[in-house]
């Protein structure tokens, strides 16, 4: 290797005055590594440090587990109701808090069914066997388990270069240079990255990349978690796998980036406890960031920003975006023009914008500035206090962590670099390759870096990380922060050899005086689209937040076609007493989520567009229907919603042409014979404002008491005024009818509006009373139509259908027949229908040689077939003339029976004769023509079917000899 200078030398006095550089011929390598947080007898020697004080798993009787069971835990995926019972105690132990036991594997086996275990003992061999096969030598390429001439000298140049570093720095970790794979070949760690771009949209941007890696493998933590990996198997083993440390899945992640255009690193360095072990139970993740995560788990469904919502903030989300919809659409109802008015209308209009604008103004409130004031800053006062609080709080948490954490600073963790200049990267960005979060580069998780690499170059960190990642330059090009291991590849973002374009095949020069990188031994990345859809390993995964459980599963996995499930946890200090979320894709009846709130009782159903009934919200509490909102839109009605009281039944309305909004209907329960009876005693129904008529004359609110036989109908209030008109009538009996103005009572606001007439009076308590039969008849049929929803769903829970794609390869299984089956298959269904169309196949019935007939079956089957279908054409001509006899029959008969009742028949009468005439004669034209062109072509049917049993080959004996 070349000499360094005596420049280069003096810096790396100046950083090390514990460890001078001795050999003048070294290279320049980094300064050892020291952190705030490490103290000197941990630096000088860790191990000790770490075997002592390695954090182990104990049961509740204060038994310690080992190593082994621990990793039995960490392998075993355990049911929800196990992990519930581990706790963490004051000494940062899991503990098992239900009952004592006194091994873990005793207690493994009492909280898990035979089923369980049966089916874990399966996933086990089935994952031994995966393992057998992916390390067997006939399955795979010979780059693999051989080393290549050039790899091999870049192998030794790396060890000359490694035992260099150890030699100046013998107290800093070892470089991760060589590991052996999966076959125990050592090869350098970058020709393990593969760049490869997959097949799939969703994997195009860092984003896809990070939460398919995170979502589609198991995370398995180092052990011990102060050493590096023994072995860095391929990518391909990893992605084949399912499963790998902090490395494996680091180096899955930067060969996707780099394969669509990143420029990604993998970093060795130092982590907290919280990030290597993957706890996300500390952490209290925003609604958003979780949906986002199962949003981001299954990309191709729709965004929905209100899915992480607690359940009351949703309804005051919808309902607020209900009301201003109903603002808007009153909005364009009152700004339409319309049509025909005349010069009157007009002028009234003016005066009516001259009143409001002289209007009086309304009396101002008065109130004090310096109360205000004073309780603005009480608030503010108090706001900053309870942030002062929960920030204490948060610190001396974070210390107390960080205090129990004995391994603090020496817990090795590999994640991911991206860097600017590529993909329109603005600054550099940390990517947690687990749970495929993305951190700033300063974060306090990550506490140093030893190295950065790539497939074109290995860097180590010559930088003193004295708090962590703060003031750590990452420009790679900066010779006197970060030291190069090779020197073909020298500056970060150089594509290094040909193998990052996928170019399969590269002459290798070896003559060349810069040792250059060879290409990676690793083969193509592949991943079937069933396996990519899967997303996670075994179809499910679940995040433990310190709010709340995030379940996801991949598509089709579960029956019911649950995604994504959301556990938030109770909360005492904010009153919320928990509740469960749950996301469902390709139900094919239309549910996308259900909210349940365990608590209330209360399970709240949201559905797609398409339902029959256009049904969109149902909500149940304590097993009854309570509320059910619809598409209005996707009704004729527009009903809005249906609220089910105790007594009481409300539906809202949009968007009608007769301006209804609301109707309810109010029951009186009475106990039958056959139960619990609900009868209608009370009917209301509202209606909106049409400015095309006075308000005067605009009914705002109709109620029918149907007990008292009374209808009340209410206007709307008139400008400049503060009471509305009403009118009140009695249901008049029958003697009743002809003086029924003394059942009427009404208020009249103007004094001046004369009284209405008898008349008048009279057409409206009609048009009340129609009104209320069709209110009835609406109430009813609404019921049934709830009956109907409910009796569906059930149905629909009973037997629940996932809808399947027609685009969907995968599990679909229509195929398509090829041209030589379609011709065939077309062949075979000319011959069916052939043979279906046999028109003398009922005349061969009891012929026992249909295809050699003699002279006399010949002849019989001839006659027979002529023979019928001479009844047939007779039969249809009579069954013609049989209708146009009643048809004149009847048309004469009520034709001399208003002849001669012509002179005492009403208006209706008439106009229904006319009608009738008007039928009558065309039916009879029509018949006339039937019958006609059924005698002008019953000859020509006839004779066609004399030549086609002559042409018959069938009958084709009894014609000859009746030639002969």
């Amino acid at each position: 290797m070349e000499e360094v200078n005596a420049d280069q030398q003096q810096k790396e006095e100046n950083l090390n005055d514990a460890k001078p550089v001795e050999d003048s011929t070294s290279i320049k390598l980094a300064q050892e590594m020291v952190t705030d947080v490490i103290t000197e007898e941990n630096t000088t020697n860790p191990l000790q440090t770490t075997v002592e004080n390695e954090p182990t798993i104990r049961s509740q009787d204060g038994e310690q587990i080992d190593q082994s069971e621990q990793i039995e835990l960490q392998n075993l995926n355990l049911e929800p109701s196990f992990v519930n019972n581990l706790e963490i105690t004051d000494d940062n132990h899991l503990t098992n808090s239900t009952r004592p036991a006194t091994s873990l594997n005793n207690s493994i086996v009492d909280s898990i069914d035979p089923h369980e275990m049966q089916y874990l003992e399966q996933k086990q061999k089935k994952k031994e066997s995966l393992k057998q096969s992916l390390t067997d030598v006939a399955n795979c390429s010979k780059s693999y388990y051989e080393i290549s001439e050039k790899e091999q000298i870049v192998l030794n140049y790396v060890d000359n270069f490694n035992r260099q570093y150890t030699h100046l720095f013998p107290g800093r970790k070892a470089l991760l240079l060589s590991p052996p794979n999966e076959f125990g070949v050592k090869k350098f760690i970058c020709t393990t990255i593969r760049p490869t771009q997959l097949p799939y949209k969703e994997l195009y941007d860092y984003n896809g990349c990070a939460r398919f890696v995170a979502d589609y493998l198991s995370y398995i933590p180092l052990d011990p978690p102060h050493e590096l990996p023994a072995t860095i198997p391929s990518p391909t083993y990893t992605l084949k796998i399912q499963e790998g440390n902090c490395f494996d899945l680091s180096v899955l992640l930067t060969s996707l980036l780099r394969g669509v255009g990143y420029d990604a690193y993998v970093v060795s360095g130092y982590a907290s406890q919280d990030i290597t072990l993957m706890d996300e139970t500390k952490t209290d993740v925003a609604a958003m960031e979780m949906m986002a995560a199962a949003l981001g788990f299954h990309s191709n469904y729709r965004e929905n920003e209100n899915f992480w919502m607690i359940g009351e903030e949703i309804e005051k989300v919808t309902n607020t975006d209900d009301k201003l919809k109903q603002q808007q659409q009153k909005k364009k109802s009152n700004s339409k023009p319309t049509s025909g008015k005349s010069l009157h209308e007009d002028h009234n209009s003016l005066l009516e914008k001259q009143r409001i604008k002289y209007k009086i103004k309304p009396q101002k409130k008065l109130t004090s500035q310096f109360l205000l004031k004073s309780e603005q800053k009480k608030q503010i006062l108090e706001k900053s206090v309870a942030e002062k609080k929960r920030i204490e709080v948060e610190i001396q948490n974070s210390n107390n962590d960080d205090d129990e954490d004995e391994l603090k600073g020496l817990r090795i963790h590999a994640w991911v670099l991206v860097l600017p200049g590529k993909r329109e990267v603005a600054e550099a960005f940390f990517i947690e390759s687990s749970t495929g979060k993305i951190y700033s580069t300063e974060n306090k998780n990550f506490l140093g870096v030893e190295s950065v690499f790539n497939s074109a170059n290995y860097w180590v960190n010559m930088q003193v990380c004295y708090d962590g990642m703060k003031g750590i330059s990452l420009d790679l090009g900066d010779n006197s922060k970060w030291e190069f291991v090779l020197l073909d590849n020298t500056q970060p973002g150089a594509t290094g050899n040909k193998n990052e374009q996928d170019e399969e095949e590269e002459e290798e020069d070896n003559n060349t005086e810069i040792l250059d990188l060879p290409k990676s031994w690793v083969d193509r990345l592949t991943i079937s689209k069933e396996d990519f859809q899967t997303r996670c390993p075994s179809g499910t995964k679940t995040i433990i937040f310190k709010s709340a459980r995030l379940e996801m599963f991949a598509e089709y996995h579960r029956d019911d076609g649950m995604v994504a499930r959301i556990s938030f946890f109770a909360n005492e200090e904010e009153k919320f007493n928990g509740e469960i979320k749950e996301l469902f894709k390709n139900r094919k009846d239309k549910l996308w989520q259900r909210i349940r709130t365990p608590h209330i009782d209360k399970i709240h159903e949201y559905f797609e567009p398409g339902r029959p009934h256009g049904l969109k919200n149902h909500i149940i509490i304590e097993g009854k229907t309570k509320e059910m909102h619809f598409y209005s839109s996707a009704r004729s009605d527009g009903l809005v919603k249906r609220v089910d009281e105790f007594n009481k039944v409300i539906e809202y309305f949009t968007s009608r042409d007769d301006r209804l909004i609301y109707r309810s209907v109010t029951f009186e329960t009475h106990m039958e014979a056959e139960g619990e009876q609900r009868l209608p005693h009370k009917l209301t129904e509202k209606f909106e404002r049409n400015p095309n008529i006075p308000a005067s004359e605009d009914p705002a609110k109709k109620t029918c008491f149907l007990k008292e036989e009374k209808i009340r109908i209410v206007y709307h209030l008139e400008d400049g005024r503060i009471i509305p008109s009403f009118k009140e009538f009695k249901k008049p009996t029958a003697e009743q009818k002809g003086n029924f103005m003394d059942l009427t009572n009404g208020f009249e606001v103007d004094p001046y509006v004369p009284l209405p007439k008898k008349q008048h009076l009279c057409a409206l308590l009609h048009q009340l009373v129609r009104g209320e039969q069709s209110c009835l008849q609406a109430i009813k049929g609404s019921d049934r139509e709830m009956k109907e929803i409910l009796i569906a769903r059930k149905a629909e829970e009973k037997e629940i259908t996932l809808a399947i794609s027609v685009y969907d390869t995968i599990r679909n299984n229509s195929k398509f027949p090829s041209e030589e089956e379609k011709e065939a298959h077309k062949g075979e269904q000319e011959e069916l229908k052939a043979a279906d169309l046999d028109y003398l196949s009922p005349f061969l019935v009891n012929k026992i040689h249909s295809e050699k007939l003699s002279k006399e079956d010949a002849m019989q089957v001839r006659d027979a077939c002529l023979k019928s279908m001479k009844e047939r054409l007779v039969e249809r001509a009579n069954i013609i003339q049989s209708r146009l006899d009643e048809v004149s029959a009847e048309y004469q008969r009520r034709q001399l029976a208003y002849s001669r009742n012509a002179d005492m028949m009403t208006v209706e009468e008439t106009e229904e004769y006319v009608k009738f005439c008007n039928n009558a004669l065309f039916k009879i034209h029509i018949l006339e023509k039937r019958l006609a062109k059924h005698k002008e072509a019953a000859p020509d049917r006839y004779e066609d079917l004399d030549n086609r049993l002559h042409a018959d080959r069938r009958l084709a004996a009894a014609y000859l000899q009746s030639t002969s």
